[in-house]
């Protein structure tokens, strides 16, 4: 799990370590610390050390491994489901949702909303994560399906890692780009200086894997294009990396793009606004038991709507 902290102007002079604890719950000093020393911690955007003197208005970035909090709590928590039968339940993740439990992030997640929803009935991919067959990034809104079997668990997770599951990604992105196709196939890997990122690599690098996105322009407007981005793989910030990679990162995208938010400089209360990564999981088709493919489709997001075509729709299958 990602976290990104600003500190506030009260926690001037407290050291970073000792701030952390105290802003996440769960995470003892002790943890905090060898995450430091690990190069897991950031400071706008440099590695940082545990007796780091804050000033107040820095950004802070932690990693934090996937560690299983102590128990998940089922929450009443709006949750908009696409689709569901007696296997399956299919969810339209709202932009800002955290999608499991982590140290920092205890309560509010999809999995405490699908808790509060259907029960302790979900089978355990991990006790903190029951169901979840694949994941989005906090931001990124969209389709995610959970499992409601241990049969549908493992079936489902072998169709994503086989590739016979097919994605669509509606995403806003920075320029014009010179053809209505694009595709980039560089593999993809860890920033070596920056943990947070994940960078194209040569092929045979370590840590390089495999992955392939084809892009398709959809619109075209005034500093910015609606594209529609179809990965065949599903590597970590897969789309981003690539979009950023062919020269048109993804609007408001703070950690491959030129801001954390679009337009830069833009009044607070200006429509159209965006404070998160416009980028959002737009439809999704797999294969079914019976043989027959399914294909479930999440309407595009409140805060990217004004920015797109009325009516725009994933192209057909």
């Amino acid at each position: 799990m990602l976290h990104t902290l600003t500190v506030p102007s009260d926690a001037a002079g407290i050291r970073l370590d000792v701030w952390l604890e105290r802003s996440l719950d769960g995470c003892s000093r002790s943890l905090v610390k060898r995450l430091i020393d690990d190069g897991r911690c950031a400071v706008q955007p440099g590695l940082a050390k545990p007796g780091y003197p804050l000033r107040g208005g820095e950004q802070v970035t932690l990693e934090v491994p996937d560690i299983e909090p102590m128990s998940v709590e089922p929450e009443d928590l709006p949750l908009t489901v696409l689709f569901e039968d007696d296997e399956l339940i299919v969810v339209d993740k709202a932009p800002g949702m955290v999608v499991h439990p982590a140290i920092g992030h205890a309560r509010g997640t999809l999995v405490n909303a699908l808790l509060g929803r259907y029960g302790r009935t979900l089978p355990d991919g991990a006790a903190w994560r029951p169901g979840l067959i694949h994941r989005l990034d906090q931001d990124t809104s969209g389709v995610i399906c959970v499992a409601r079997t241990p049969a549908a668990l493992t079936a489902y997770q072998t169709m994503f890692k086989e590739r016979l599951v097919q994605k669509r990604y509606l995403a806003l992105v920075h320029g014009a780009p010179r053809a209505d196709f694009l595709e980039h196939a560089g593999a993809i890997g860890r920033h070596p200086q920056d943990f947070r990122k994940r960078i194209v690599l040569p092929d045979g690098a370590p840590d390089a894997k495999a992955a392939y996105t084809s892009v398709v322009v959809r619109h075209r407007a005034s500093g910015y294009s609606v594209v529609e981005a179809r990965p065949k793989t599903g590597r970590t910030h897969q789309v981003r990396v690539h979009l950023a990679a062919l020269g048109h990162p993804v609007l408001a995208d703070g950690v491959y793009g030129r801001s954390d938010r679009w337009p830069v400089g833009a009044d607070d209360a200006a429509p159209g606004v965006l404070r998160r990564h416009a980028l959002h999981a737009w439809a999704l088709r797999l294969p079914r038991p019976d043989g027959r493919d399914l294909e479930l489709e999440a309407p595009v997001p409140a805060d990217l709507a004004a920015l797109v075509p009325r009516g725009i729709r994933p192209t057909a299958w």
